[in-house]
């Protein structure tokens, strides 16, 4: 039986989107250096959620485990075993602070006096400095999972089992702890006068579910064949999908408790965030969140057989996955624009993470049996 699942069928459309996607950013950097900038953090962030993402579910899977998880072992380890490319393709951004974030331009701190306030915090210099920290933490726990993993299969020894529990006790507190920071750092930071507390909160629980919804779309696309044929059940789709919309709840709560908690606050350096976002062009893409993010996945993940029928969980995953990238651009684009109107670098730089990351991730899937082999799950999978 073949032990690696087959994702050919992606690697050479991810390349091609890749290649023609960097091209086309490279020409938009050329022209408008400033909408580069903005067009690349906001694609960035949106593949970055599923990369980070699964490194968190990794880290649960191998502190909790059970039915659910077994089969998204592998997958999980080839998204986040492409955090190390995706933080290289972060160097845009470091060359592009100046576009980016108005605490860099010393005219403009020097007249305000509540940036100089959180000048300790944002500078440049602490700011690449901590994203050293993020990155040794990130890579650090993705290498040493999947070392202990490839290790596991070859020995079967279970204390490699229990090393990687260990391992994933700290690391899912150094995992959340990183990701809230780096939340602060590359997007709150964007309008300094804001603070959210719950912003973080936000940052985690979107990495959690853009990697669910990912995961879906990727075992419905490797159920038809081996080496997930046969291995996979109705019942392992309908845990994806509870968990899905139980993180589908959890953002609109922490989003209307953010959201609450400011209005009532009644400060103006903190309700300008949500004024601008409510109001002229920007109130409608708000709406547009609320029900595609919220609304319609909500009703539809309420319906049993939705979330055990993979196919219809994969379109409501994709539905949800577009609605992440809208949540991603409503959050940095109002920032910049009064116009909610897409740049067609928009395009170019989401094609162009995107298409790097599933090459990357389709890549690292195939070199490895899908089917882990560990003695803590396998019993669990219904065959």
């Amino acid at each position: 039986m073949e032990t690696t699942a087959d994702l050919s069928k992606l690697k050479t459309p991810a390349l091609i989107a890749a290649v023609g996607g960097l091209t086309a950013c490279a020409a938009g950097y050329l022209t408008d250096q400033a909408q580069f900038a903005q067009s690349w953090l906001m694609g960035w962030n949106y593949w970055f959620f599923i990369a980070s993402g699964s490194l968190g579910w990794l880290l649960i899977h191998h502190l909790a485990g059970g039915r659910w998880s077994y089969l998204l072992q592998r997958p999980l380890e080839a998204a986040a075993r492409t955090i190390p490319l995706l933080l290289i393709l972060f160097i845009p951004i470091l060359f592009s602070m100046r576009e980016l974030y108005v605490w860099t331009h010393e005219e403009v701190v020097a007249h305000d006096p509540l940036i100089q306030h959180k000048l300790r915090y944002l500078n440049e210099r602490g700011f690449q400095i901590r994203l050293m920290i993020y990155a040794m933490v990130w890579v650090g726990l993705t290498l040493s999972l999947s070392a202990l993993s490839r290790r596991l299969d070859v020995d079967g020894e279970i204390g490699l089992a229990r090393r990687m529990r260990t391992i994933a006790g700290p690391g899912l507190v150094l995992f959340v702890l990183s990701a809230t920071f780096a939340s602060f750092d590359w997007l709150m930071s964007l309008e300094p006068h804001w603070f959210s507390s719950i912003h973080g909160a936000l940052y985690v629980v979107g990495q959690g579910l853009s990697t669910l919804l990912f995961m879906a779309m990727v075992l419905h696309g490797l159920s038809f064949r081996p080496p997930v044929q046969g291995e996979i059940s109705a019942q392992q789709f309908h845990d994806i999908g509870n968990l899905s919309l139980a993180f589908i709840l959890l953002w609109a709560y922490l989003n209307f408790g953010q959201f609450l908690i400011i209005w009532s606050g009644n400060l103006h350096e903190k309700t300008f965030w949500f004024l601008k976002r409510a109001s002229g062009e920007w109130l409608i893409v708000s709406w547009i969140l609320f029900v595609f993010h919220f609304v319609l996945p909500f009703f539809l993940l309420l319906i049993r057989n939705n979330k055990r029928r993979s196919t219809t969980l994969a379109g409501i995953a994709l539905l949800v996955l577009a609605a992440r990238y809208v949540d991603v651009y409503w959050q940095v684009a109002p920032a910049f624009r009064d116009s909610f109107v897409p740049h067609w670098l928009d395009l170019a730089a989401f094609v162009a993470v995107g298409g790097c990351f599933l090459h990357a991730f389709a890549r690292g899937l195939g070199k490895v049996p899908f089917l882990a082999r560990d003695s803590r799950f396998a019993s669990l999978v219904s065959r």
